[in-house]
């Protein structure tokens, strides 16, 4: 803990106090401010080459960290970057830095109580909190980690919008002096245009039927484009209905294959006994049935993309043949015994965890390594909610599209606002089903508008327990963008 530094008051104040005490002391009040507030502009000020060299969030949060803790002597801190609205709940990690055995910022952040945290009133507010027993301070009740570990002495400063420096003492109240606090104010102060700015911010660059611009969805885009032209093969990872064929069909299309064919095969509705010759072909009287020789689907996608859906699904003695193909570009028909060539690029994909293998099951690890030269992560639709508003007027254009005539729908804000706030454990799949079935039901009451009555009818014949909320707790942007623009179509029109 720092020093608390000799009072020099001028001759001023002095003879201020000698003449009317009153005002005397509150001119040694004001001075005492303001040789505070010096001191810390000068103080954080030496440290600014440091910010400015800082490069990363990352590293530039641990510089904040290692003066906070050197200045007050904190034992613990840290500091946390995140992007998005902290306040609504909806927000991405962008960089952590520091002590993380009493404070987990993931617990911290839990959207369900950020509202009520020390956090949460401090990004609000955008003002520092202190305390000098934490435990006894009412403004920590809702703290779990204050609670649970009988913390003391603790402060929090805002980082600008986009972050919080936490120091904390589990033993020693009364940590942090008053100069100790304007000096990390004024250094969180300077910190944050850097903080804000440390990470350039990347533009979208859309894929072929791929739709969001998320950071997790412009994470899977880059992975994309770098992977594309590569002539090994991609596993798609991702749970079901994330759309892992769009970002295979994505692969083709940017590849140098893309005038070849893409076939596409589901390997969990092949039967067992037929998986074999669907994939590789056979010859004539190779079986029972075999009346004429058959090309097999990897004939078929020579010179292109074979897409191997859900291949966790195919029996071990099947991939035995696929781990061939990859090995060596050669297969055989079943009952052929000439050696044909597979020029062309295997795509699989999977919902199995098969980079872990506790829960790969069935799928063979050697298989793995050969498909895992090329690894995409679909992330689920929960993960990126701020993507649904655009998935959803993708998908109801679709809809559309696909229906006799020449008819227009639009979504209400409520009904885009509902759509925004759902978990989606079907992901895309079945948010482009729910939007189906609003379609359905908007057409038959003859409007051209889909609402949240809408939705919520056919979520609850699908067996949801929903009602139309009076007021969804959603991203407030997404009302504003759908409200302007209904607004900027109106005016076109």
């Amino acid at each position: 803990m720092a020093s608390t530094p000799a009072r020099i008051l001028p001759d001023s104040v002095l003879a201020a106090q000698a003449l009317d005490p009153a005002l005397g002391e509150r001119l040694e009040r004001d001075f005492t401010r303001l040789t505070r507030a010096g001191d810390a502009l000068v103080w954080a000020n030496r440290r600014l080459p440091a910010l400015v060299l800082a490069g990363t969030a990352a590293r530039l949060l641990r510089l904040l960290v290692d003066e906070a803790k050197e200045e007050t002597g904190a034992p613990e801190g840290w500091a946390v970057s995140w992007s998005g609205d902290l306040l609504d709940g909806r927000v991405s990690f962008r960089a952590l830095a520091g002590d993380r055995e009493r404070l987990d910022p993931g617990d911290l952040l839990d959207p369900a109580a950020i509202s009520r945290t020390i956090v949460g009133r401090v990004v609000k507010e955008g003002r520092p909190a202190w305390s000098d027993d934490a435990l006894a301070d009412a403004r920590f009740e809702a703290s779990h980690s204050v609670q649970a570990y009988g913390l003391r002495s603790v402060g929090c400063l805002p980082i600008g919008t986009v972050g919080v420096l936490y120091l904390l003492d589990p033993q020693q109240p009364g940590r942090f002096d008053l100069r100790s606090r304007a000096r990390l104010t004024a250094l969180c102060a300077l910190a944050a245009p850097f903080l804000d700015r440390g990470e350039p911010r990347r533009r979208a660059e859309p894929l072929p039927g791929v739709v969001g611009s998320s950071p997790a969805m412009l994470d899977l885009f880059e992975g994309v484009r770098a992977f594309a032209p590569m002539p090994w093969p991609a596993l798609v990872l991702g749970e079901t209905g994330t759309g892992k064929e769009a970002v295979a069909r994505a692969l083709h299309s940017l590849s140098e294959r893309k005038a070849g064919p893409f076939v596409a095969v589901n390997c969990g509705a092949i039967p067992e006994s037929l998986a074999e010759s669907t994939l590789f072909g056979h010859e004539k009287g190779s079986f029972t049935g075999a009346d004429r020789k058959k090309e097999g689907l990897v004939e078929r996608a020579n010179g292109g993309t074979l897409f191997l859906d859900e291949v966790g699904e195919l029996s071990p003695a099947v991939q035995v043949g696929l781990l061939r193909l990859l090995q060596e570009g050669t297969f055989q028909r079943v009952g052929g015994d000439r050696e044909q060539r597979f020029d062309g690029r295997i795509v699989a994909a999977t919902w199995r965890e098969v980079t872990d293998p506790a829960r790969r099951g069935a799928f063979r690890e050697d298989l793995y390594y050969r498909l895992a030269s090329c690894v995409l992560r679909v992330p689920p639709l929960r993960d990126r909610a701020e993507d649904v508003p655009a998935i959803a007027a993708h998908l109801l254009a679709k809809a559309v599209a696909q229906l006799p005539g020449d008819r227009t729908l639009q979504l209400s804000p409520e009904a885009a606002s509902l759509l925004a706030g759902r978990s989606w454990k079907g992901n895309v799949r079945e948010l482009e089903n729910t939007i189906r079935g609003s379609v359905a039901r908007a057409f038959a009451k003859g409007g051209n508008e889909i609402t949240a009555l809408h939705v919520v009818a056919h979520l609850q014949a699908t067996g949801e327990d929903v009602t139309v909320p009076e007021e969804h707790p959603v991203v407030a942007a997404t009302r504003t963008v759908v409200q302007e623009a209904h607004r900027a179509r109106r005016e076109a029109a």
